[in-house]
């Protein structure tokens, strides 16, 4: 799948990564850009990038209306890109139920719904490709998050199963697992980070190249080369997190 001259959708597009995958569409060609966040006026400084191809569009993935509106908002899209999210820290034994629900219902569900809105348009392109933002800690948990960390693993786990249930229609589907990075919703955590805009770059070549499983930044990479020799060691060198 090549960005250029396609029609992308980043869900969470109003700062951080998401509008990072904006700018990077727009300099590999891409012919229009919807960005979509929860509230339409987080969105003016997004469009103001380049008025001509990105469209704004008001998206909340866990209201099932504004999900229900978003394919005829975008009938055109080829590239779904999933990267709505939160993050909650804490623990699976301590932290508010609350929280974990939430890490769910945006991570999770939302990805879901929104994936399963689009899929007629996806499917009616001579191609399509889907690409869910999933996490190093979604292989193995850091306890410290491991609520976050179980909902990124579910992301993992329904990228595989829809990889696998696409294939025949020619929609290939692209999973993520970016390390820290530098955005609003990682700046309390002490630790060295990567820039939105090179995991952004890294992200649309993973999809340019065909990758499957994208690791956009030095930390993901070590991380996914440990998790590819063995799932238990990746657990263990996260243990004290």
């Amino acid at each position: 799948m090549k960005i250029k001259n396609s029609v992308v959708l980043v869900t969470g597009a109003n700062r951080g990564i998401g509008k990072s995958l904006v700018e990077q569409s727009l300099k590999m060609g891409a012919a229009k850009v919807y960005a979509t966040a929860r509230e339409i006026g987080a969105l003016e400084a997004v469009v103001e990038i380049d008025p001509s191809r990105v469209v704004a569009v008001q998206l909340d993935v866990t209201d099932s209306d504004s999900v229900n509106r978003l394919a005829e908002a975008a009938p055109d899209v080829n590239v779904l890109i999933n990267n709505a999210g939160v993050f909650s820290a804490g623990d699976v034994l301590t932290a508010p139920v609350e929280n974990l629900r939430r890490d769910f219902e945006v991570n999770f569900f939302g990805l879901l719904d929104v994936t399963r809105a689009m899929l007629p348009v996806l499917d009616g392109q001579d191609a399509g490709a889907i690409v869910n933002l999933s996490s190093i800690i979604g292989l193995a948990p850091m306890p410290s998050f491991s609520g976050y960390s179980a909902a990124k693993a579910a992301v993992h786990s329904v990228s595989q199963g829809m990889r696998a249930k696409l294939a025949p229609k020619q929609i290939t589907v692209h999973a993520v697992y970016p390390g820290p990075v530098e955005t609003d919703m990682a700046k309390d955590l002490e630790m060295p980070k990567a820039s939105s805009a090179s995991v952004a770059t890294a992200i649309l070549d993973g999809v340019e190249q065909g990758q499957s499983k994208i690791f956009p930044d030095e930390m993901s990479k070590t991380a996914g080369e440990a998790y590819s020799k063995s799932p238990s060691a990746l657990e263990e060198m996260f243990a004290s997190f």
